[in-house]
């Protein structure tokens, strides 16, 4: 038994205003940005804006505060569509966040601001149960609006599926201290609510006698991510990297190559493997990265034995965000 990370919470790969055509947000506003150093900078006093069309998702950023401020001063995030919006706003020089983080789940949009990217605090939300089109920066000031990042992900929980119905699950802090407890629904999945974004800790499960099943490895938790308790003992590797326990691990081209390694006490035989995605991508694996497929099949992996697979990522035409990997591994025998 292994608990796999079979999909990243990241709905966005990179940084969208350092990775995206400047025509895609900047308009004619003044701005620079730098790969090196990840930081965007608005110079000119007006917004920036993109096209923003998740209906559910998590969006946590950094920012640098600014050292002066005049009454009418301010910087801004906000989100919405033609007649509503929401957002975050900054007026006052003592009262600045340098994070903020806006999650939208369920028809509801809530915003939170912390001062060190740990402890947040709730600062307001509302019903918006509309859809979002947009999202965008806006500030005045002398001095320039600094991003210094900028994440989108898919919701703010872990998702563990594949235990049977009131499994206890136990999130646990690297120093034991139970943190969270959830038992599994009859969809044999449990969601356990992060209140801080990538943090160190570890899961353990109880069948409904509280005695322990499993204990997993310590974990980098992130929003959104998905995990599948697996009957076999694989690891999935990608670039040099346990994709169970590095943080991220996401495909970074759109043809890629994975690792499937047997790590377990016995061979196994027929072992499909495919894809499931919520897009409208067209994903296809290959042994040999010439003829693709919908799935594989691993006719027979032993002990200690590894298996490099080729994804290839076709994206609809419809879809034009680049940096997007919406899609999980599905392990069958």
């Amino acid at each position: 038994m292994k608990l796999i990370k079979v999909k990243d919470g990241l709905l966005e790969v990179d940084n969208f205003y350092l990775t995206s055509s400047f025509s895609d947000f900047a308009g004619f506003n003044n701005i620079t940005r730098d790969i090196k150093t990840g930081k965007l900078k608005l110079i000119s006093n007006n917004k920036i804006e993109r096209k923003f069309n998740y209906d559910e998702f998590v969006i946590e950023l950094e920012k640098e505060n600014f050292n002066t401020m005049d009454i009418e001063d301010y910087s801004m995030i906000y989100l919405g569509n033609n007649e509503n919006t929401f957002g975050i706003k900054d007026d006052k020089l003592g009262e600045q966040n340098k994070y903020w983080k806006i999650l939208k789940q369920d028809g509801y949009i809530q915003a939170y601001s912390s001062p060190d990217g740990l402890n947040y605090i709730n600062i307001g939300g509302m019903k918006f149960d509309e859809p979002i089109t947009k999202q965008g920066f806006m500030k005045h000031c002398n001095e320039d609006f600094i991003l210094n990042n900028y994440k989108v992900y898919a919701n703010p929980y872990i998702t563990i599926q594949n235990f049977p119905e009131n499994t206890l699950c136990e999130l646990y802090d690297l120093e034991g201290n139970l943190l969270k407890a959830r038992k599994f629904d009859s969809n044999l999945e449990c969601k356990v609510y992060l209140d801080s974004n990538n943090m160190e800790g570890y899961f353990t499960f109880k069948d409904i006698d509280n005695n322990v099943i499993y204990t997993t490895t310590h974990l980098s938790l992130q929003y959104g991510d998905i995990y599948v308790c697996s009957p076999y003992n694989f690891e999935i590797i990608y670039r040099g990297n346990v994709v169970t326990n590095v943080n991220p691990a996401l495909l970074q081209d759109l043809d890629e190559l994975i690792t499937i390694k047997n790590i377990g006490d016995k061979d196994y035989t027929n072992i499909t493997i495919g894809t499931e995605t919520s897009s409208n991508d067209l994903i296809e694996l290959s042994f040999d990265g010439v003829n693709y497929t919908d799935t594989v099949t691993i006719n027979s992996i032993k002990q200690g034995e590894s298996r490099d697979i080729f994804v290839k990522i076709i994206k609809n035409a419809e879809n034009h965000n680049f940096n997007v990997r919406d899609f999980q591994l599905v392990i069958n025998e």
